[in-house]
């Protein structure tokens, strides 16, 4: 019997598998596993030994095929940003590295890998020491989802209207930086890249913005991955599914070796166009479904997405990252009906 490791691998390389994997892009759920305050792990220093407890133990509770490696966070604190960790919820931007753009001379994008990110690393490698079994993924920001967070997200999208040319080179410091940041966290330890794009998104920059800035980046990053050979997966936000949109479709789904689509999308059409391009990744929706429930409209949306994925090479997440707060009996709840399917 394979591991759930390797079958994980072999759907996201477009190979038949027994049953669909489950990955839900946990990025701080596991803290709520053990009833951790989020600034026990994210304190002075980051604790690793109490970020691997709480992602396996997540794992133990939930049954997934493959982790995130570490509890995350997308702090900027290495280019003079700030970020605060509060008790019981989620980590958040105070303040913003670039908010004065004249501060991106001051710094290199290798200084990305800065203590914390050490101290991650050395919790995916337990995690990966500890269960072998398990698939393993590194979680890091599209290059325009880092450069909104450094600068502040609108700030840059006024940017992107009156100063194109600064958008430029900030997306290229922060590609050159995902791409040290990629390579640091992942080689010898990871089966994909994730590049969460929450910002990297047409419906909000618009088709040739994200044609331009976006695209492009994350294809440096992924052709970099693929020296190394790992993989990727890019999650962009914003609907693909609809005709106007297929040529974008298109494109976005050949950019990496999976493509995760986000809440707001019909799966049948992108089943349908992408079967043979990627690996496809999206679930359900973590804003509603997951979030309040119940227990029979998770079952109807999971039985929903293998309906329509069937075909194609498909991974089941969330349509989005999960955190703390959400209940974790309903993300086990997706695992069960999706164990129930494949049995």
């Amino acid at each position: 019997m394979r591991t759930p490791r390797e079958i994980f691998v072999s759907a996201l390389s477009m190979e038949d598998t027994e049953r669909v994997p489950f990955c839900p892009r946990d990025l701080t759920l596991g803290l709520d596993a053990l009833d951790v305050r989020t600034d026990s792990v994210f304190g002075e220093r980051y604790d690793s030994k109490l970020s691997v407890a709480c992602v396996l133990a997540l794992q133990e509770m939930v049954g997934h095929d493959v982790t995130m490696g570490c509890i995350c966070s997308y702090g900027l604190e290495v280019f003079g940003g700030e970020m605060k960790y509060p008790p019981d919820g989620i980590p958040y931007a105070s303040g913003y590295p670039f908010d004065d753009i004249d501060r991106l001379d001051l710094y290199q994008p290798e200084q990305i890998v800065g203590d914390r990110m050490r101290a991650m690393r050395v919790t995916c490698e337990a995690v990966r020491d500890k269960r072998p079994d398990l698939g393993l993924c590194i979680n890091i920001p599209g290059p325009v989802t880092m450069a909104g967070f450094s600068r502040k997200l609108e700030t840059f999208m006024m940017d992107m209207i009156e100063n194109p040319d600064l958008v430029s080179k900030l997306v290229s410091f922060c590609t050159d930086a995902l791409i040290v940041q990629a390579e640091y966290m992942s080689d010898g330890i990871a089966d994909a890249v994730y590049l969460a794009s929450a910002s990297d998104n047409p419906d909000m920059m618009g088709d040739d913005d994200y044609r331009r800035h976006s695209l492009p980046a994350v294809r440096c990053i992924v052709d970099r991955l693929h020296d190394l050979e790992i993989p990727s997966i890019f999650h962009p936000h914003g609907v693909f599914s609809t005709e106007d949109r297929h040529d974008l479709l298109m494109e976005s789904a050949s950019v990496a070796d999976g493509f995760q689509f986000a809440e707001g999308n019909d799966p049948l059409p992108i089943a349908g166009s992408c079967r043979d391009t990627c690996a496809l990744l999206g679930g359900v929706n973590g804003y509603s479904s997951l979030l309040l429930g119940p227990e029979e409209r998770i079952i109807r949306d999971v039985d929903r997405f293998l309906d329509e994925m069937e075909g194609t090479h498909y991974i089941m997440t969330c349509s989005c990252s999960v955190n703390r707060g959400l209940p974790i009996e309903n993300l086990r709840v997706v695992a069960e009906e999706l164990r129930r399917r494949s049995s």
